[in-house]
């Protein structure tokens, strides 16, 4: 952890901008791990695996002060953007949604709020059927085209978790989601000796139909690489 906070710190130093968040980091990561693992960058539709040609990061953010009404964030093609890229899409967007400037959260929100709550899963698993399933264009219905891309990423660390697992969505076709902890001082070994580190968890929650135990084992270790070594970093453009 020490690397990457020393790096955004250099990052503030030598663009006079803030820092990327972890979680920006982490988003940035998976995505080169999707385009070298392609295998693991996929849906499930009609009991076949099928491989998506690009990779599609869903970030759920805070879009109001309170931080009460989250909202998602769609990065396109993740996986061919650089992290500044990233990090300037993730803030656009995420002010424009607050702002109340954003034309497609306007009709989507205006849309789901005219359902009652007892139809609610009905309607997101008929839209889900619609959408995946027959591979229905519903944009001029106010519904996005695969709205929640290949993976989903939460930053858990905002409320002050260190620790926890998101659920599978079904409806969603999302076969992983990421959940990023806060950064906590725990005991850790350096050269021998017990000192205390910053460290933060990524808790990762998989469908065991699409990923199994080597494939996650395989993208667990090329994420650790990426973040926790000075060339993964580097790749990254934390220089």
């Amino acid at each position: 952890m020490y690397g990457i906070l020393e790096r955004r710190r250099q990052w503030t130093e030598r663009t006079g901008q803030k820092a990327p968040t972890v979680t920006a980091i982490v988003a940035c990561a998976i995505a080169a791990v999707l385009r070298d693992h392609s295998q693991i960058n996929g849906l499930i539709c009609w009991g076949k695996i099928y491989q998506r040609k690009s990779v599609r990061l869903f970030l759920q953010a805070a879009v109001d002060d309170a931080g009460k009404e989250l909202s998602g964030i769609l990065i396109a093609d993740a996986d061919k953007k650089s992290l500044g890229e990233i990090v300037a899409e993730l803030q656009e967007k995420a002010a424009a949604i607050r702002q109340d400037r954003d034309p497609n959260f306007k009709r989507v929100k205006s849309s789901f709020g005219r359902i009652p709550l007892f139809l609610m899963r009905f309607v997101l698993n008929t839209i889900s059927f619609l959408t995946y399933s027959l591979n229905l264009d519903l944009r001029w219905a106010g519904v996005p085209q695969d709205a929640f891309g290949s993976v989903m990423i939460t930053s858990i660390g905002s409320l002050g978790l260190d620790q926890a697992f998101a659920p599978l969505v079904p409806y969603s076709r999302v076969p992983l989601l990421l959940a990023v902890g806060a950064i906590k001082d725990q005991a850790v070994v350096v050269d021998g000796v017990i000192v205390a580190a910053p460290m933060f968890k990524i808790c990762a929650t998989f469908d065991h139909r699409f990923v199994d135990g080597i494939h996650a084992a395989k993208m667990a270790l090329a994420l650790r690489r990426l973040l926790e070594t000075d060339e993964g970093l580097e790749s990254l453009g934390l220089k």
